[in-house]
């Protein structure tokens, strides 16, 4: 009896996550999906690039979906269990809120060293490849990134390039416009087509230009020139890429206490897979539904609950780094504190009248 209950509510708890962990998941890649659509439409990189950016950016997501996909699932879960009496008809069976535990415990422990995996290991290098991509962003000149009739910016505003049509397999422009400012000069350059070549001994790319004009100076100051040409060279600089330091992206054997930004980022790998453990103790603990109240009943502060567990381990991060907190102590108070009212809530929330948690054997 006992086995067939145990493979009933696993069975049931894992239909759940998996919905509520693909649902969420879909959303939160969609929604960066349409950012990275956007910058690729800015010309901030290729669209050949936008898969490989998105890629990257799975484990993070993964790693921040599936806690609160777990928490949710264990609440809607157990939520239906007592709306529909399921849970007391087991209980009368015999099934103690301990016994309860360790049946969903067995997927709660599997999602947690997933999340320990990704948030140690393959978060960082994901973030370490993404911060490489962003500074390369696979482009070989910004003319790679040149979307056909838009206007795009380059150094800061220092240059403006443009394409009315673009052909990627002929590197052929048409109807190219080019501003750009060197100090109290500014050069403009329209031409009718243009087709982007490398170099084959020095490898450095070139725009040869035809029929069009360049204009060189400051409109109504001497020495103001404009010249026609038929053909016109120019060698395209690629921007040297700025490193960027991020500690998130540092492996977690580099992470030590004695920087309190690389001790505030180890708290907060090691955060994910408490925050699920603890999470879900404290989602079965807030999912039983009041007398007559439906099965959805606590999802929304089951929610409130897990947003404040969240934005409680986030304030305590920030004061790490900024060493009010002290790096040995880090984030382990919040999820002490949690893990007291996830065990208070689990007494006050499967006592039936008149006995004990502890008396439910």
């Amino acid at each position: 009896m006992r086995h067939v209950a145990a493979r009933y509510v696993a069975r049931e708890l894992a239909l759940v996550f998996t919905g509520v962990f693909a649902l969420l998941l879909v959303v939160g890649l969609s929604a960066r999906f349409i950012g990275f659509l956007q910058g690729a439409a800015d010309g901030r990189f290729t669209a050949e690039a936008l898969w490989l950016l998105l890629a990257l950016r799975i484990p993070e997501f993964v790693q921040v979906t599936a806690p609160f996909a777990l928490f949710l699932a264990i609440v809607l879960t157990f939520g239906r269990l007592h709306a529909e009496r399921e849970y007391a008809v087991l209980a009368t069976a015999g099934a103690s809120p301990r016994r309860f535990v360790s049946w969903f415990l067995v997927l709660v422990v599997p999602v947690a060293a997933l999340v320990a995996f990704f948030a140690l290991v393959a978060t960082p290098e994901a973030r370490k490849l993404y911060a490489e991509l962003s500074l390369t962003q696979l482009v070989d000149s910004e003319l790679d990134a040149l979307v056909p009739g838009a206007f795009h910016t380059h150094d800061g505003g220092r240059r403006v390039s443009y394409a009315q049509a673009v052909d990627r397999e002929t590197n052929r422009l048409e109807g190219v416009f080019l501003a750009e400012r060197q100090g109290p000069v500014d050069i403009t350059i329209w031409a009718e087509s243009g087709r982007a070549h490398r170099h084959p001994t020095t490898m450095s790319r070139f725009l040869e230009l035809t029929n069009g004009v360049r204009y060189e100076g400051r409109p109504g100051e001497p020495g103001y020139r404009v010249v026609e040409f038929a053909r016109l060279g120019q060698r395209l600089e690629r921007e040297a890429p700025v490193p960027l330091v991020d500690v998130r992206s540092f492996e977690t054997a580099a992470l030590d206490f004695a920087d309190p930004k690389r001790a505030a980022e180890l708290h907060g790998r090691l955060a994910w897979p408490l925050m699920t453990v603890i999470g879900a103790l404290a989602a079965f603990g807030i999912a039983r539904p009041g007398p007559r109240a439906g099965r959805f009943a606590r999802t929304l502060p089951g929610v409130v609950l897990f947003v404040a567990y969240y934005l409680a381990l986030v304030f305590a991060q920030d004061g790490v780094a900024e060493g009010v907190v002290p790096g040995v102590l880090g984030l382990w108070f919040i999820h002490a504190l949690v893990l007291v009212a996830a065990v208070l809530l689990i007494r006050t929330g499967t006592r039936p009248a008149g006995r004990s948690w502890w008396q439910l054997r």
